[in-house]
């Protein structure tokens, strides 16, 4: 029996959907949403959740922040105006990002929610999405499977959870309606939407990787009730290269302990990648492992020279092609 897949959501009391009033209308999962996995579950069935206490015993502090962020994010959407405003003027959305950026946000990006990325059975309350993320520090991350590195990537799952209510809080006493989404316990799949926000592209590993900081940070949103917000689409995204530049890198294939990381991605019945096997991440996962975000080229690299090394690679290869079918 596979508790994961048993238990999809968190307690009751933890759920946006249980302090929801009657008369809100929140955008509910697509026909083609996830099931979101609770990772202790997981964690308790194929990894060792003994060794994943021990290597947390330090970060203990952050773990509960992180759920009190969690149960604090749900909570507080009944306070909410209602009655909010649905337009943001220039000012107000500068001071909100600079007070974003303030409180330790690395990147913002928005875009619109796509149902499909909210989680089977879980709802939102606004389709508008504010996407932050949070640069997990490079040195500690290299460190991994340590201790620090752990500590690292709590502390960004504490940070961002803190941050989304601080923000919720500032929307609020300017009259504005919305729904801070924690990175840890969150609503959506986040990976897609700041993908959609142009934040960066999914790699093979399953992670956004971002010009800055490449896989090596976390993400959260706040779902905000404004019509008017500087909203970008797929389509937007310059840097969608990068996912061919992983079609022919494999460097987190090749090293991932647990062979994880499909190196062909499968495309699932419902048509959306699935990157990973759970089952056989979880093991090394419950020790710290984070070989994926350490061994990934754009965390070491040079994003720009990257970019340009493999473009012009690739109009090498596509010059040679035309000549050899031209004969």
């Amino acid at each position: 029996m596979k508790l994961y897949k048993i238990f999809r959501k968190p307690p009751f009391f933890m759920s946006a959907s249980h302090y929801l009033k009657k008369d809100d209308n929140p955008l509910k999962s697509g026909t083609k949403s996830r099931k979101a996995v609770i990772i202790p579950l997981i964690l308790m069935q194929y990894g060792s959740m003994k060794d994943k206490i021990k290597a947390s015993t330090s970060t203990k502090p952050e773990i509960v922040a992180s759920i009190k962020s969690m149960l604090k994010s749900a909570k507080q959407l009944t306070y909410n105006p209602k009655q909010g405003k649905t337009h943001i003027d220039k000012d107000t959305l500068t001071e909100l990002e600079s007070y974003a950026l303030e409180l330790g946000v690395s990147q913002i990006g928005y875009t619109k929610v796509n149902p499909n990325f909210i989680f089977e059975g879980f709802e939102i309350l606004y389709d508008n999405a504010m996407v932050l993320t949070m640069e997990m520090e490079r040195v500690a991350m290299k460190s991994a499977p340590s201790e620090t590195a752990t500590g690292e990537i709590w502390r960004t799952y504490s940070g961002l959870g803190d941050i989304v209510n601080k923000l919720a809080e500032f929307l609020r006493k300017r009259g504005y309606n919305c729904h801070p989404s924690p990175a840890f316990g969150g609503d959506v799949c986040t990976p897609p939407l700041a993908q959609d926000a142009s934040i960066g592209a999914i790699g093979k590993n399953g992670l956004l990787i971002t010009p800055e900081f490449g896989p090596s940070h976390r993400i959260a949103a706040v779902f905000i009730d404004v019509d008017n917000l500087p909203v970008k689409t797929l389509e937007d995204n310059e840097h969608l290269w990068i996912k061919d530049f992983c079609e022919i890198c494999n460097v987190c294939v090749k090293h991932c302990p647990g062979q994880a990381i499909y190196e062909q991605t499968r495309t699932l019945n419902d048509g959306y990648p699935e990157y990973i096997d759970r089952e056989k991440c979880a093991p090394h996962f419950s020790k710290n492992c984070s070989t994926c975000i350490t061994v990934c080229p754009f965390i070491n690299g040079n994003y720009n020279k990257m970019k340009l090394a493999f473009e012009k690679k690739e109009k090498t290869k596509n010059k040679i092609s035309m000549i050899v079918h031209s004969r």
